[in-house]
């Protein structure tokens, strides 16, 4: 949220960076949705984790897999 705040408030001063070019409105539109949806599906992701009363039921490798590092 920070990140876009310094853009939406770069942009209405007008700053410009060394380069001489400065961020559009279109580009604060760009930058704003995608660091929404980054921030919102990571807050799904750990908030869904987090949230599993027995993930021990569900969330476990079979113990049957050879991985053939036993043999030499």
């Amino acid at each position: 949220m920070v990140i876009v705040n310094l853009c939406v408030i770069a942009l209405i001063l007008g700053q410009t960076t060394e380069s001489g070019m400065s961020l559009t409105a279109g580009g604060v539109i760009v930058m704003t949705a995608s660091i929404a949806f980054v921030l919102g599906l990571v807050t799904f992701c750990v908030w869904r984790i987090l949230r599993e009363e027995h993930p021990e039921q569900h969330h476990h490798a079979p113990l049957d897999i050879d991985t053939n590092d036993v043999n030499p």
